[in-house]
């Protein structure tokens, strides 16, 4: 099933994951965080893979797992950042002969000191989701991404809801955004997607923030803003991880919970593999979640 036939009858919850390095590790993600997370019925769980495609076997093996032994749809990262034309029709015809219907294009992420052509046959993502969807008549569902506080390269949060416009034209049926700290950026991102013309569902990221080293991280890799609080709470107990852990937990819940009451799209959220904290994150919200993705 596509995962735009779903979001036209109801919120959806879905779960990011990505493909670990080392095989063993692997198969640890497929036996234990794909089951716990399966558990909370997602309506989807999107797989990620890492720079220049390099756990991308992985990718489509973790989606096929996914389609056979949970009830989520599973949405495969595909980027343009070293693909050609010949990677990407193999790439759809393995993902297309598991059943997997459903693809989210990116451009990618542009590695450093690589020799590694970047660019070949696809230099937007919206390039790459016109091909994917003439080549293969609307076999897939596709998806996109988006950017409350625009994309790191981006001149503007206009402009960069410009390319989304053109995200969307190319067939993108919905937008899994970019993480954010901040709801009410969000909101105003929101509005100002919407008179632009957006009319596909723009679905909230959420990052569950488990350790003080990772806030740093975010801040360097998205530029997000991160609020006063949040960083004083941190500080105070950067060198407690019970602590910190705790502080996530109770923010990234109240974020969760804030998005909901203000009746978006969906809830997305970037599982970073860690099942045991999803797991109490989802517990926190239990109440108010049966209801909103019912």
């Amino acid at each position: 099933m596509k995962i735009s036939e779903i979001l036209a009858k109801k919120k959806t919850l879905s779960f990011e994951i990505f493909p670990p390095k080392r095989e063993e590790d692997t198969f640890t993600l497929i036996d234990k965080t794909i089951k716990k997370l399966a558990s909370y019925k997602p309506d989807y769980m999107s797989v990620t893979y890492g720079a220049l495609g390099n756990t991308l076997s992985n990718t489509a093996m973790i989606a096929k797992t996914i389609k056979e032994n949970t009830d989520a749809q599973p949405l495969a990262h595909l980027t343009c950042v070293a693909s050609t034309r010949e990677k990407v029709d193999s790439v759809c015809d393995e993902l297309s002969s598991y059943g997997v219907e459903n693809i989210l294009t990116l451009r990618g992420d542009i590695p450093k000191d690589t020799t590694t052509p970047i660019f070949s046959d696809f230099k937007h993502a919206s390039d790459l989701a016109s091909y994917i969807k003439a080549k293969y008549n609307g076999k897939f569902g596709m998806a996109g991404a988006c950017y409350p506080e625009k994309h790191p390269e981006a001149d503007s949060i206009s402009t960069d809801i410009e390319f989304m416009k053109i995200k969307q034209d190319s067939g993108m049926e919905f937008f899994d955004s970019q993480l954010f700290f901040d709801n009410e950026v969000f909101y105003h991102f929101l509005l100002k997607a919407r008179k632009a013309g957006i009319t596909a569902p723009i679905i909230p990221g959420i990052m569950p923030v488990t350790s003080y080293s990772q806030i740093d991280r975010m801040i360097q890799v998205t530029g997000c803003k991160v609020p006063l609080k949040l960083l004083n709470q941190f500080d105070r107990y950067k060198d407690d991880k019970a602590a910190i852990e705790e502080i996530g937990l109770i923010f990234t819940s109240y974020q969760i919970l804030d998005l909901m009451a203000n009746d978006v799209d969906g809830i997305h959220i970037y599982s970073m593999n860690k099942s045991e904290f999803i797991s109490k994150l989802m517990d926190n919200i239990s109440y108010v979640a049966s209801d909103f993705f019912k």
